[in-house]
């Protein structure tokens, strides 16, 4: 007789179909029944035995009580990079599924305080069991030997475990896919997995009304389009957002070595290439509404939705944003970043090429973790895991990238996930910035931006400046430790 499923919180956060609860008792499945007619409650807790015996690292040998029970009554520590609300919803949401308490810390996020250096960060993780944060900071949080390797599990959505499947199944939802291979790159150092990730946000561009039907294939056609709206078209400048921005059209522009040279690592900001690309974008913001400030790339999105913008680059954070217009999503444009001879500042269309956003949100598990088992189970879910709707629907940084959209969805965020997971699923990535100090790197790349896109810099400056500051944070961080960094953070060990 198959017994009752039980049963969880109801309303609007209400996960679809919630997960156990943690208990403490271990009762095991008999072999004359199905694991699908077990109560999903003794399932789980059985489950979590199984894998208990491995510690936290340790190699000792455990004893066949303590095997057989893992204690719910102790906090799991989590420290959050984000904001006190976006905590308070991680909080509830798991409290829903787990009797297991969360104890969560959490810390400012460095794109709403990007001048701010990381040793919050850095303290709080010497002793967690689970991180979750800007991808930007794994490289220096390797250095620092405050993360441990993920084991890998074939066939789940997450790539977790390597043990048995039974902690992965119990949040693992039917409809949850395989990692794509651009997020399991990128949240992989030195070939080794290290992180599961929680976002994976990338830039469209935007056509809203009045765009007609037209064909942007190269940042020149976008320019023309930014013209002929009369300034009515943006792309993401605003503080934190105008470096991403310039990335994004550097990696979509360019086929030449990724932002330093091989050997030296000296930055290549002073290439005729990466003034071209800077110029240009420079040329495009002044002609736009924007041209004095700048917005995020949700809120160009959001203006498009209502028809104040007829297009733009951005994406959707929010599943209660109304579109009172259709917006079309579309690659963004492309090139080869060779200047042509014709005409500087044109770009010859090639292999298309993207790149993670830097603060991208990923989950670790701690190396001064000391609950493996727990911390594995609430990574897995965590990350597109049954009954972890309402953390997607309410934190505007997380997107789930595992669960088939609804392609006939008219939610902006659901059709969003449609475009974002072919993106993934189909374009060559570059690597972000992976190095330790990336926060500082990032943030004078920002700064030098901003001063040329909405300020009196030149292109030829701008990049002379940022050349000069990020050959300065290469000796506040010793050179070979940098260059060693890089070549770990393309994967080569």
């Amino acid at each position: 007789m198959r017994l009752p499923e039980p049963t969880g919180a109801t309303g609007d956060d209400a996960p679809r179909s919630l997960a156990p609860r943690l208990t403490a008792s271990v009762p095991m499945p008999r072999r004359d029944m199905p694991r699908r007619d077990m109560p999903r409650r003794e399932w789980l807790a059985s489950a979590i035995s199984v894998v208990a015996i491995a510690g936290c690292g340790s190699k000792s040998e455990t004893s066949a009580p303590e095997a057989e029970t893992v204690r719910t009554d102790v906090p799991l520590r989590v420290v959050w990079v984000g904001q006190d609300s976006d905590a308070e919803t991680l909080r509830r949401t798991w409290s829903s599924i787990s009797e297991q308490p969360l104890d969560v810390r959490v810390v400012p996020p460095p794109r709403s305080s990007i001048d701010a250096n990381g040793e919050e960060l850095f303290n709080q993780a010497a002793s967690t069991d689970v991180l979750i944060y800007p991808l930007a900071m794994m490289a220096e949080l390797v250095g620092k030997k405050r993360l441990m390797p993920l084991l890998k599990k074939n066939g789940s959505a997450s790539g977790l475990r390597d043990a048995d499947d039974v902690v992965a199944e119990v949040f693992a939802s039917a409809e949850r896919t395989s990692l794509q291979v651009a997020l399991r790159t990128a949240t992989s150092y030195s070939g080794e997995r290290l992180a599961a990730p929680l976002g994976g946000h990338l830039p469209a561009l935007l056509l809203g009304e009045g765009a007609g039907e037209n064909t942007i294939a190269t940042w020149a056609d976008y320019d023309a389009f930014v013209q002929s709206s009369d300034g009515r078209v943006c792309e993401p400048t605003a503080p934190s957002w105008a470096a991403a921005m310039y990335l994004w059209r550097l990696a979509s522009s360019l086929t030449a070595t990724w932002l330093f040279e091989r050997e030296s690592l000296a930055p290549l900001f002073n290439e005729p290439e990466y003034v071209a690309v800077l110029q240009q974008m420079a040329a495009t913001v002044k002609r736009s509404q924007d041209a004095s400030g700048g917005r995020s790339p949700s809120q160009i999105y959001d203006a498009v939705s209502r028809g104040e913008l007829i297009g733009g680059i951005g994406f959707p954070q929010s599943d209660e944003m109304l579109e009172s217009v259709m917006v079309r999503l579309e690659n963004l444009p492309a090139g080869s970043g060779r200047v042509s001879n014709e005409s500087p500042g044109e770009f010859r269309r090639d292999l298309v090429r993207a790149m993670m956003d830097p603060f991208l949100l990923v989950g670790s598990l701690a190396a001064s973790c000391r609950q493996t088992a727990a911390a594995y189970t609430f990574l897995d879910w965590i990350a597109g895991g049954e009954g972890s709707q309402p953390l997607y629907r309410n934190i505007s940084s997380m997107i789930d990238t595992t669960t088939p959209p609804n392609d006939s969805s008219s939610v902006a965020v659901e059709r969003y996930r449609s475009w974002l997971i072919r993106q993934l699923s189909s374009t060559s990535f570059v690597t972000t910035l992976q190095l330790p100090g990336a926060k500082e790197y990032y943030g004078t790349l920002d700064e030098s931006v901003r001063s040329c896109v909405h300020g009196e810099m030149s292109a030829t400056d701008a990049c002379a400046e940022i050349t000069d500051q990020w050959l300065r944070l290469h000796r506040k961080y010793d050179l070979p430790s940098q260059k060693r960094a890089w070549r770990r953070a393309q994967g080569i060990s």
